[in-house]
């Protein structure tokens, strides 16, 4: 038996509160329709009529009160009955016209039911499913909810117009005019309700539990409700529609004057007191009503410039910093939120741009590609730990002499131009560049940093280097020199080591000792480039066409017991 805990976990994740909200604001909608179609399918002409009756019998003191069927004309409305397809009678034989919604119109259940099925899938289904697939559904979802009620507003008026044809005849343009004002008001209503408050629930109950589990901070896929449209239907909707209404409110109501006019009604009756009193209110309020929608739409321009146009621009910007582009700062003039947010954007590329500097610089002793995969996958324990590795240790041979005789700045200049050169292959490799040493360079090549081979990497750079420093010396700019590698392979600790002030990440061992020595030795044995056995045993010769491998006489290194085999590593 489950517990009631994860009873709930599970009945919340059914969103049920979509539905119920979606029908709440469908029938909002749904009741302004039906009162509006009610008062639009009044019979003002024969209301009259009656009243003047009413008023001539209470004059001459009679009672008087119409009958039905006059009232039924008054108010000609018939009433659908969708289960048996007829109208219902009512009273002496009379028919009454609404548009109660029926069971039969929560079809939308079934969509939304279908539009969310990945979702559920995903919650109660034990396979994997395709998450690109249900992020796409739930940002789509409150543009989803909003179509859906203007196509339930389509739907309504050609549902009503085609059962008022099929039992009444042809509707006159008065009906569908009604129809059609009445499907507006449903659409526009029921529309922006679920687009902000049922597009609210969509965001904090669907929304936030799935992409705070998947993805809380990436870019969603999907359809998007931009600003400037949010904004130009929140003003169709609450402004321009009603500002609408209380024109057609009137126009509607006098129909017949308007019908007698346009038909050729003479310019005496047309100005005649009682009939002033009608026109000149509605061309008064038509006006007021014209002006207005003018200012109705000038302001959804200026919402778009003012607005959505630096928020886009913004959000250009924000794509080309994405794609690397750091000099894309943008104009504050104003101290309002948009300046606010222009600014503290200026202020993040200033900090983009010095850790770009930043990174760049380590970029020039680490490959770029190893730096970033060390701060992407975090295999690398800065608080230590051991790893395997391959050391490269490189020197100049007399560099001691050499540097005596160069003033400060040309050495200065000597040493940059040389590890300009002997460094790029140790990059090429996936090397990372320790430290520098004086004229000597030490390298590491590791698993950690991505390099499984590391032994035939660090001996590829150091073939490299080779080539590099015949580039160098062919220059001709400085002095020519030699220099002499040594390469081994082992276990190493590497960490940060230092002070809470300054730390530096390197690493410590054996190995490195050993490494160094090594690279002391390929004077006495004549070659630039020698390795350890450690180091031989993980290459592959077939990987070194054109590389001979020459086997050492036995060499007693300082601090060790026992001889150690080198190899040298030479061009054929």
């Amino acid at each position: 038996m489950a517990k009631p805990s994860s009873f709930w976990r599970k009945f919340h994740k059914l969103h049920l509160g979509l539905y119920v909200l979606f029908s709440l604001m469908t029938a909002f909608g749904s009741i302004t329709c039906f009162y509006f179609e009610k008062y639009s399918l009044i019979d003002f002409g024969l209301a009259k009529t009656e009243l003047a009756k009413f008023t001539e019998a209470q004059a001459a003191g009679r009672r008087y009160s119409a009958p039905n069927r006059i009232l039924e004309r008054i108010f000609p409305t018939v009433e659908f009955n969708r289960d048996d397809g007829e109208p219902k009678p009512a009273g002496d034989g009379g028919v009454k016209y609404t548009t109660r919604k029926n069971s039969s119109d929560d079809w939308y259940f079934v969509f939304l039911l279908v539009w969310l099925l990945p979702l559920y899938k995903y919650y109660f289904s034990k396979k994997p499913q395709d998450l690109e697939k249900i992020k796409r559904r739930i940002t789509f979802l409150p543009a989803a909810v909003f179509f859906l009620s203007w196509l339930a507003a389509l739907l309504h008026f050609l549902g009503t117009l085609v059962y008022y044809t099929s039992h009444f005849g042809p509707a006159t343009w008065r009906v569908k005019l009604i129809f059609g004002v009445s499907s507006l008001i449903l659409g526009t209503f029921a529309g922006y309700l679920n687009l902000e408050l049922t597009g609210l629930y969509i965001r904090s109950r669907i929304a936030r539990p799935f992409f705070l589990e998947t993805d809380p901070y990436g870019l969603k896929p999907g359809f998007a409700v931009s600003l400037n449209l949010r904004y130009a239907l929140m003003i169709f909707s609450l402004a321009i529609v009603p500002l609408l209404l209380s024109v057609y409110l009137p126009v509607i109501s006098s129909l017949d004057l308007f019908e007698r006019l346009f038909a050729g009604g003479s310019l005496n009756w047309a100005l005649s007191l009682e009939n002033l009193r009608v026109f000149i209110p509605i061309v008064a309020t038509g006006s007021l009503v014209a002006l207005m929608l003018v200012f109705q739409l000038v302001s959804i321009l200026l919402y778009r410039y003012n607005v959505q146009a630096p928020v886009s621009a913004l959000v250009g910007r924000m794509k080309a910093v994405a794609a690397g582009d750091f000099s894309c700062k943008t104009t504050v003039l104003y101290n309002d939120e948009l300046g606010q947010l222009k600014g503290h954007f200026n202020m993040m590329l200033d900090g983009l741009v010095e850790r770009d500097h930043i990174k760049d610089t380590f970029g020039r002793y680490v490959s770029m590609e190893i730096a970033e995969k060390i701060m992407k996958s975090g295999k690398v324990n800065l608080a230590g730990e051991e790893i395997q590795a391959t050391v490269l240790f490189s020197d100049i041979r007399g560099f001691t002499p050499l540097s005596e005789k160069m003033p400060a700045p040309e050495l200065i200049k000597f040493l940059n131009d040389y590890f300009s050169h002997i460094t790029a292959p140790i990059a090429d490799n996936k090397g990372v560049i320790n430290k520098f040493i004086g004229d000597a360079v030490m390298a590491i090549f590791s698993p950690v940093f991505g390099v499984e081979d590391h032994r035939e990497a660090a001996l590829r750079a150091a073939i490299g280097m080779t080539e590099a420093l015949k580039r160098f010396n062919a220059q001709g700019r400085h002095p020519e020199v030699n220099f002499g590698v040594g390469i081994h392979s082992g276990g190493l600790v590497a960490g940060n080591v230092g002070t809470e002030a300054r730390l530096e990440y390197t690493v410590l061992g054996d190995t490195v000792n050993v490494a160094s020595r090594i690279e002391t030795q390929t004077k006495a044995a004549g070659t630039q480039i020698l390795i350890s056995r450690a180091v031989m045993d993980g290459v592959d010769k077939a990987h070194f066409p054109g590389v001979n491998f020459v086997e050492c006489e036995p060499v007693v290194m300082k601090g060790k017991s026992s001889a150690m085999v080198l190899y040298k590593a030479e061009r054929a």
